[in-house]
């Protein structure tokens, strides 16, 4: 199963050593969500991140800052992509881009065969997003899915304990955002 972090949508004191010590710990993939952020900070949380992780860091904005930093993985929110041409996103796979977007309904995994995967969710209440509820039913389970298909990685209220219940749900990995950040693990240096 794979695990993603999602950032905190704002920035806080000591957050690129904090991601810095997560990758160093073990943490497989981050995903840099800073919306409404201005591209000079999100320039700055770049620079003071650890070139070597580059390769396992995914933007969700700020794309044209992708050759500044070597990033090879993009993040189309759900509102971005289908703003952005199927073949604007078909020509960036094929250049060997990582991309990966947000579904809030599984029919849509249709139209999404150059996305490595894509997040669903809320899976479970949120822990970041308070009144953010669960949208699958207590026994809900993906159905099995063609080659062709993105991987579907489970997002909201996703803590490490449920993760054997997101592998009988057929999900391909989880998404952690409140788990790691509201629970004292991104909470080091305290808010900017």
């Amino acid at each position: 199963m794979e695990l993603i972090v999602i950032s905190r949508p704002g920035y806080f004191k000591g957050e690129a050593s904090q991601i810095n010590r997560l990758f160093e710990n073990g943490m497989e993939l981050l995903h840099l969500r800073k919306p409404e952020s201005h591209p000079a900070d999100f320039r700055k949380l770049l620079k003071g991140i650890s070139p070597d992780y580059m390769g396992r860091i995914a933007i969700h904005q700020h794309h044209d800052l992708a050759a500044e930093f070597n990033l090879r993985r993009f993040h189309y929110p759900e509102r971005l992509r289908l703003l952005s041409s199927h073949q604007m996103l078909e020509q960036l796979q094929q250049e060997g881009f990582i991309l990966s977007s947000s579904i809030h309904d599984l029919k849509a995994l249709q139209e999404l065969k150059y996305m490595a995967y894509v997040f669903y969710g809320p899976v479970f209440n949120s822990i970041s997003k308070p009144g953010y509820k669960s949208v699958v039913a207590p026994d809900f389970r993906l159905p099995e899915r063609g080659e062709e298909q993105p991987k579907i990685i489970a997002l909201g209220g996703v803590k490490v304990e449920r993760l054997e219940e997101l592998r009988n749900m057929n999900f391909d990995g989880a998404a952690f955002l409140g788990a790691v950040w509201e629970n004292g693990m991104g909470k080091s240096g305290g808010e900017a």
